[in-house]
């Protein structure tokens, strides 16, 4: 275990922790789990600011928007949740999904917020408002990982991976999975997307103006999480253990063990010193980078 690494273990949850991100300005951490709550942290002090008692089921996804000065949350009892962050007062709750919703993501000038579900469809919401503004039905199941790009390219991931342009015309689509897509994500630049494929135990990297795959690097982990560095040079992901990885050669640079059960999310801090983990065991961990 790489001891010198572990900055800060935060604890508070009651359950696994399941989302995280950090503020674009990086002051704070949002975290979300299995408990239905959602905690506000200092970063990178770790001290908890507020606890949002924020669904009525699991909260499966958080992500701020590209201001900071909002935060949406998605959840097991099918809505999808708008939030100041100065105050953490609910903007807007929207519903509309019939199944559990598993992620967000919204687009490069905060304007619009995308969710999916597990009923196969993902909504286009308006931000901060929360009107619906259009459904997706990109058939392709259960909707478990959404990511849009600087340059406007929206990622679906499911049991295949869709790529598709601002109008929603289909781009790529790669259905060579057995279990599935776990996770997604693009660099800053837009230039590079991050696919994890959990118990696939790959994680892919696609060049997103060639639509080609431009590597993929097997593991001996599960790879259920992924995110870039600031620079795009690197990325990491979690499984059992954090790990980073150079996207030039491929190669695994660092290690980070601690968490006693499976890490559900990791992100970086937009500085680049910090990495956060989710995990089953209740915890969040803080690494120096």
């Amino acid at each position: 275990m790489n001891e010198t690494a572990l900055v800060k273990t935060l604890a508070g949850h009651d359950d696994g922790v399941l989302s995280l991100a950090f503020s674009p300005h990086g002051k704070f951490l949002i975290t979300s789990g299995e408990d239905n709550t959602i905690r506000l942290w200092d970063n990178p002090d770790g001290i908890e600011i507020r606890t949002l008692r924020a669904h009525k089921g699991d909260v499966r996804c958080v992500a701020f928007d590209p201001d900071g000065d909002v935060f949406a949350s998605a959840s097991w009892d099918k809505t999808v949740r708008i939030w100041r962050t100065s105050d953490c007062a609910i903007l807007a709750e929207a519903g509309g999904h019939e199944g559990p919703v598993n992620c967000l993501a919204f687009s490069n000038d905060g304007k619009l917020l995308f969710s999916g579900s597990d009923d196969a469809a993902v909504k286009v919401f308006s931000s901060p408002q929360g009107s619906l503004k259009e459904t997706l039905k990109p058939d392709i199941g259960d909707i478990k990982a959404i990511a849009v790009s600087s340059k406007g390219l929206l990622a679906l991931g499911g049991m295949e991976l869709r790529l598709l342009d601002a109008s929603g015309k289909l781009l790529k689509d790669n259905e060579d999975y057995l279990y599935g897509i776990k996770c997604l994500a693009f660099s800053l630049d837009g230039k590079t997307l991050a696919a994890a494929t959990g118990m696939e135990k790959r994680l892919e990297i696609w060049n997103t103006e060639t639509l080609e795959e431009a590597a993929s690097v097997k593991d001996s982990d599960w790879i259920n999480c992924v995110t870039f560095t600031p620079d795009g040079k690197q990325v990491v992901t979690g499984g059992t253990a954090v790990k980073l990885w150079d996207l030039a050669s491929g190669a695994c640079l660092k290690t980070l063990e601690g968490h006693t059960d499976e890490i559900y999310a990791v992100d970086v801090s937009p500085d680049g010193k910090y990495i956060a983990s989710a995990s089953n065991d209740k915890t969040v961990k803080l690494w120096a980078l």
